[in-house]
């Protein structure tokens, strides 16, 4: 029988290592994403921060409390702090000009090779200009637009009221908006 998530972290922070690897089979692909998206743009390692992301899981499960919220929201919240830690150890505020990761995962195989290229060229400035953001609204637009989380999952995972985050997304998007649009003037 499989065990929830939360059973799975009570067994972590007793150090079973069994538990730890079936939790790490099970969200090891969404939080390498999240962490992938979170530093698109940046020149980082993204297996070496995924893994330290991974590594703060097993050190902290003992820290992990179900009054506070679901297990999701815990290891997504210690795995988006430990990405915000290094942004800011970083001072990675600055625009990169290299990404390899493409917002356009499900891009269509019925595109032109123009067009494809076009798209690619469209999802990496769309990162680049996410990366302009402060990091509070660019984490909440992260997990809203590429991680699909709900508001009230962001909520718990940055234990910021619901309202903030709406509003988080909502300023961060017109930002972003604005960014686009003061590029692509032509005055």
């Amino acid at each position: 029988m499989k065990k929830t998530d939360e059973q799975l972290l009570y067994a972590i922070a007793r150090g079973n290592k069994k538990a730890f690897k079936e939790l790490y089979q099970t969200w090891a692909p969404a939080i390498y994403r999240l962490v992938k998206r979170m530093l698109a743009g940046k020149n980082a390692d993204c297996d070496e921060i995924f893994q330290e992301a991974m590594l703060r899981i097993w050190q902290k499960a003992a820290l992990f409390d179900p009054a506070k919220g679901k297990a999701k929201s815990w290891i997504y919240l210690v795995a988006t702090r430990h990405c915000l830690n290094w942004l800011n150890s970083k001072s990675c505020h600055n625009k990169s000009n290299e990404t390899d990761y493409e917002l356009n995962k499900h891009e269509s195989h019925d595109l032109s090779p123009e067009e494809a290229a076009f798209n690619k060229e469209e999802s990496k400035r769309a990162l680049e200009l996410l990366a302009c953001l402060p990091d509070e609204m660019q984490q909440v637009i992260t997990l809203r637009h590429l991680e699909d989380l709900s508001i009230d999952e962001i909520a718990q995972i940055t234990q910021t009221p619901a309202g903030t985050v709406k509003s988080r997304i909502f300023y961060g998007l017109k930002k972003l908006r604005s960014f686009f649009f003061k590029e692509n003037s032509y005055e």
